[in-house]
């Protein structure tokens, strides 16, 4: 039985596919994705970057013997609310780790490709930018670029590969460097529409 809601392709260039909504399953009707985590060598570093910059609180820590959990979410998210929230970071310092290097998922000269990004919204991308300037974090891409080496492709992927509809989209966010190397996307919570649209 096909579900319209598995698009795999091939499809057309430049062009969005959006399908229809999935069907309701009672089964996984209460399912949302509740959080993502990344291992960490700092955890002043990482705090520091995820807690001022992008204004996640820290929900609880705890140290596991081996490691230590850090839990970040939005402020209004408790104890009680971890099961039942959206948006959370989980992350893991693991000292054992310290002679160990993490691959971000976007260079291709390393081993280790897969993961790519983790994306925030934000209000006003310039300002960010700004404020993650002067915390001294490193700017990847910055807004009004749109070239292939910003976007963690492989080398075989040409400027002239990429659509202008991407370009467009991809000119308005940024791109910032987290302190293990993991790739911040800041997107704008409204994304303008190409004059061609």
């Amino acid at each position: 039985m096909s579900n319209p809601n598995h698009v795999t392709g091939p499809f057309e260039p430049g062009k969005h596919i959006i399908p229809p909504p999935r069907s309701s399953s009672p089964a996984t009707a209460e399912y949302r994705l509740n959080h993502l985590m990344l291992r960490i060598k700092n955890p002043e570093e990482s705090l520091k970057f995820y807690n001022d910059c992008f204004g996640l609180h820290t929900i609880f820590v705890f140290n596991a013997g081996p490691w230590t959990i850090y839990y970040l979410g939005p402020r209004d998210v408790g104890m009680a609310e971890l099961g039942t929230s959206k948006g959370l970071l989980e992350l893991y310092h693991v000292p054992a780790d310290s002679d160990l290097t993490y691959s971000n998922g976007n260079d291709y000269s390393k081993p280790g490709v897969g993961f790519g990004h983790i994306g925030f919204t934000i209000p006003d991308v310039s300002a960010a930018l700004k404020r993650m300037e002067e915390f001294g974090y490193k700017i990847i891409k910055p807004l009004n670029q749109a070239k292939v080496t910003q976007m963690g492709m492989p080398e075989s992927v040409k400027e002239a590969d990429v659509m202008e509809g991407y370009r467009h989209v991809f000119r308005q966010l940024a791109f910032v460097q987290d302190p293990d190397g993991y790739w911040v996307e800041i997107v704008p919570q409204v994304v303008k529409p190409s004059s061609s649209n």
